[in-house]
């Protein structure tokens, strides 16, 4: 099986941070989005995992040299949509192919997408339907697709995880809708891809999804953390400190005279003292003393001091308070 994984999305909605990172390499739960992602497939069978970057590619490039995957990078130099993007990653690809998106974090074991002989989206029922691409479906198998429609029908949205057994077919009918100028608001949608090919007899089924987590927003980049750390928690003891479990520590970290947890990561080499934090992402080399921070993002090598309540701070930057 071949894996298609799109992550040239700017993040504008994570800024300040994804001015100096990608989106998809901002940590949760003690490593990058993408590092849950890539080890979702440890033990299975992966042929070609094509990695569809944008800018600062090259820092996604190196991260993925960590993995022992048959990596293909390929540069979307504009964004023209996810249609667009899985028509660059789809070219020369035949066969079984998983396409999952590079923000999103689905707690679901992957194997169930392995040999089938049907093409599965997975789909979740969301209270605001409008916003997502929609699947009316009747007996499991799929009767309509759109993409944001303005009445739906259905309030089950694709989650952004798929199973092609034949990608090259997908790969014709985004050629088909790109030939014909066929956009959603102005961009070549993957799920009109697969209207087109609904509209010419091919089958879907879907599969629902309990968790899914999209981390486009700081807000649900720290919901996904609180999941991902009932899971991911890990943490030695601290003197003159107490942890509160759930939370993800490195073990680089320096840690004095504090409270940590719950629902907390700390990334590697992070200086805290005389802080209470909970509900928190700290990133590496952060430096935070004598604060009370709660939902709060602190980017890398950024210094925090004072007495904030809740802060939203890029990498590299110097906060300090009376």
């Amino acid at each position: 099986m071949n894996v298609i994984i799109p992550v040239a999305g700017e993040g504008t909605r994570l800024r300040p941070h994804t001015h100096t990172i990608p989106k998809s390499l901002l940590c949760v739960a003690g490593k990058p989005i993408l590092g849950h992602i890539l080890d979702g497939f440890k033990n299975h069978p992966i042929g070609k995992l094509v990695i569809i970057h944008g800018v600062k590619g090259e820092a996604i490039i190196q991260f993925c040299k960590k993995y022992p995957y048959d990596f293909t990078f390929v540069h979307q130099e504009k964004r023209f949509g996810l249609g667009h993007a899985i028509y660059l990653g789809a070219k020369g690809l035949k066969g079984p192919t998983m396409v999952l998106l590079g923000d999103t974090i689905i707690d679901y074991d992957f194997k169930c997408f392995i040999n089938k002989r049907i093409n599965i989206l997975a789909v979740k029922a969301v209270n605001d339907p409008q916003r997502f691409g929609i699947v009316e479906i009747k007996n499991d198998r799929v009767i309509n697709l759109v993409e944001k429609p303005k009445n739906p029908k259905s309030n089950l949205a694709i989650c952004g995880l798929y199973y092609f057994k034949k990608i090259e077919k997908v790969y014709e009918a985004i050629a088909q809708i790109i030939k014909k100028g066929i956009k959603t608001k102005g961009e070549y949608q993957l799920t009109d891809a697969l209207k087109y090919l609904l509209d010419r007899d091919e089958q879907f089924t879907v599969v629902k999804i309990d968790n899914w987590y999209d981390c486009g927003t700081a807000g649900a980049l720290i919901a996904t953390n609180r999941h991902l750390l009932k899971k991911t928690h890990h943490f030695r003891k601290r003197r003159q400190t107490i942890i509160v479990p759930p939370v993800y520590i490195a073990n680089s970290a320096r840690i004095s005279n504090s409270v940590i947890g719950p629902d907390v990561s700390v990334g590697e080499n992070v200086v805290i003292k005389d802080s209470i934090i909970k509900d928190s992402i700290i990133n590496d080399a952060a430096v935070v003393s004598h604060v009370l921070l709660r939902e709060s993002i602190i980017g890398a090598k950024a210094i925090v001091k004072g007495s904030f309540r809740k802060l939203n701070v890029s990498d590299s930057s110097v906060i300090e308070a009376p």
